[in-house]
Formats: structure tokens, sequence, C-alpha cells
């Protein structure tokens, strides 16, 4: 019956119905309300970041040298991606590049320390890996979680 239900909606209806469910499964079920937050996300953006996930994944950061969240801002990450002449495209974007950029310095600054350019370098092999799927950064960070 929801089919025929949602083939007749206006699509006003349909977002204002979305929006009073996602919030009675919030308080009824987080766990499921959080999933289904992720499913609808794929919908629209696929598995990529995008600026709202992106500060959202930053957070989660918990950094080798005692900080908390990211490292770089997107117009610092952005600009050293230019600088080093990587361009976005499908495989990954700006945002992606941003988490990579940052998760790398949170996970490996044991070993790298403030040396930029290996951060770069291991950001590249990893979003540039011949045998990954697209949206690789994103893929990652949601198994993390």
């Amino acid at each position: 019956m929801h089919k025929i239900l949602l083939k007749e909606a206006s699509e006003e209806q349909v977002k204002s119905f979305l929006m009073k469910s996602f919030d009675e499964i919030k308080l009824k079920d987080y766990e499921m309300y959080e999933e289904l937050e992720m499913d609808l996300y794929k919908e629209i953006y696929g598995c990529h970041f995008n600026k709202w996930m992106l500060e959202k994944a930053l957070n989660c950061l918990v950094n080798e040298n005692g900080t908390k969240g990211g490292h770089w801002a997107l117009e610092t990450t952005t600009q050293v991606a230019a600088n080093n002449n990587i361009t976005f495209g499908e495989k990954y974007n700006e945002y992606d590049w941003c988490y990579v950029m940052n998760m790398m310095y949170s996970d490996y600054y044991s070993v790298f320390g403030n040396e930029t350019n290996m951060y770069v370098k291991m950001s590249k092999a990893f979003l540039e890996d011949k045998d990954a799927p697209e949206g690789k950064a994103f893929r990652y960070y949601v198994s993390m979680k």
C-alpha cells in the first residue's frame, strides 16, 4: 500500500512525512535512526563526503598527538592538493581528500610528525588504490564508526 500512497503524494507531502517519521524513529530507536539516516545520505550523495558529513567525521578523530578533531581545514587540504597537482573527480572529491589527509594525520602523527608531504603521498596512495571501490574514504569512515 505504501507504494501506491507514495506515487500519489506530492514531493512536499513525502518530505514532511519523512521528517516526522525520522524524528519519531530518533526518539524510539536511535540506532535504527542512524542507520536510516546513513542509508538516506548514501542514496543522495553516494559513498562520498559532503561538507556536513566531513565535519561530522572530523569531529570523531582522536589524534595520536593527543588532540581531537581535524588538523587541517578543507581550504588548506584543497590548496595542498592543488599545489601537488591532485585533481578531484569521480573517484574522490575535495571532502574525501580532506577526510583522508586528516585521518592520516590522526593515525600516523607518531610516524610522520609534521611532514605534510608524507600525508599527501599517503592520502593520494590511499585514495587512488587501484583495487579499491569508488568512495573508499567514506566506506572506510563508515566501517570504522
